[in-house]
């Protein structure tokens, strides 16, 4: 039996791997094709939200807390890395790390007493939505330093990598490429943390007898989520140039992450990237093409693949092959049983 799993495991790293090096290659090749500046925004669109539910999935897919909230940790980051770059001229690099550990330090406030009481289900996605208000409440009412509810805007620089601004498309892609690569490796290499986040997801009193520290597993993955988000954070106002309360702390952006890993797959390393890949360029699309004439046709989208992923793929689209394989196996073996009643 271990020999046997040993076998899938290798199997599956393989696949994953194989997947990794396919969507790298068409990404390199995406950087130097003439397709357009349009097409290219989402392409990095959706490797933005690939990386983002990747994140998202690592505290909220495999421990099984929903969170609504992250964009809170978003949105600390940006504000955080674009309000040193404005002030100190330091530089978006060092901003990020920075706006990363007080995304962490954010995360922590709610994430203790949450975990160490044993809040779950919805009294905890209540309470991520609580953070994501108050923060959103904080950003809007600092005028001074935050612009309020105008926003802020990034200060022009042409080209540099040190502050993190290009005029081209391609290095943002190459940026997100290896942030993605970074996040996925990065979950894969946790096997065993990942074992235990899913033992606790399934049931909390059962791993803590199998010798599962329960609140230090959950404080780990909610703390490098919120970390992971926090570098996208940045990311997204070096990109877009611009960010505001609402935009950055809504409920938009957190409930895409949701939405996202939910119907590519939770709780699986590559699933919510297959649910970015399928949902954010329709949704571009639609909105750029319908937009005027159908206002939140996309939104529309997004619900009806919700529904239909909720009723006949609750494990997300990442689960279709297998559920092929199952169908497959037992028409074989029903197949074979009449044969030899035959």
């Amino acid at each position: 039996m271990n020999v046997k799993k040993l076998i899938n495991t290798k199997t599956q790293d393989g696949r994953m791997f194989l997947a990794l090096g396919v969507v790298t290659v068409i990404l390199l090749v995406c950087c130097v094709a003439p397709i357009g500046i349009y097409n290219k925004h989402i392409i990095i669109q959706t490797m933005f939200y690939a990386y983002m539910a990747t994140a998202w999935n690592l505290m909220c897919g495999y421990t099984g807390r929903l969170s609504l909230g992250h964009s809170a940790y978003i949105a600390v980051a940006a504000y955080t890395s674009l309000i040193l770059y404005r002030s100190f001229d330091l530089t978006p690099w060092l901003g990020m790390l920075a706006g990363g550990v007080l995304a962490m330090a954010l995360m922590l406030l709610i994430a203790f007493p949450c975990f160490r009481f044993g809040l779950k289900g919805p009294y905890f996605t209540l309470a991520s939505i609580a953070v994501m208000e108050i923060t959103r409440y904080l950003l809007t009412s600092m005028r001074e330093l935050t612009g309020g509810s105008l926003g802020m805007s990034l200060p022009y620089v042409k080209d540099d990598l040190l502050m993190f601004q290009f005029d081209d498309k391609e290095p943002y892609l190459l940026i997100i490429l290896i942030f993605w690569l970074a996040a996925i490796l990065l979950l894969w290499k946790m096997e065993r943390t990942r074992y235990y986040l899913e033992a606790i997801r399934e049931d909390d009193d059962a791993a803590a007898a199998l010798g599962i520290s329960v609140n230090k597993n959950l404080i780990k993955a909610a703390l490098l989520s919120a970390f992971l988000v926090a570098l996208g954070g940045t990311f997204y106002v070096q990109y877009y140039r611009y960010v505001d309360p609402t935009t950055i702390c809504g409920s938009t952006m957190a409930l895409n992450l949701a939405l996202i890993t939910i119907i590519g797959g939770s709780g699986t390393i590559l699933g919510p990237t297959i649910g970015a890949i399928l949902v954010i360029p329709i949704s571009e699309l639609l909105r750029t093409n319908l937009g005027d004439k159908l206002s939140g046709l996309n939104l529309f989208v997004y619900g009806i693949l919700l529904i239909v992923m909720i009723i006949y793929m609750p494990k997300g689209v990442i689960s279709i092959p297998g559920v092929l394989k199952h169908k497959l196996a037992a028409r074989s073996a029903k197949e074979a049983r009449g044969e030899g009643n035959g």
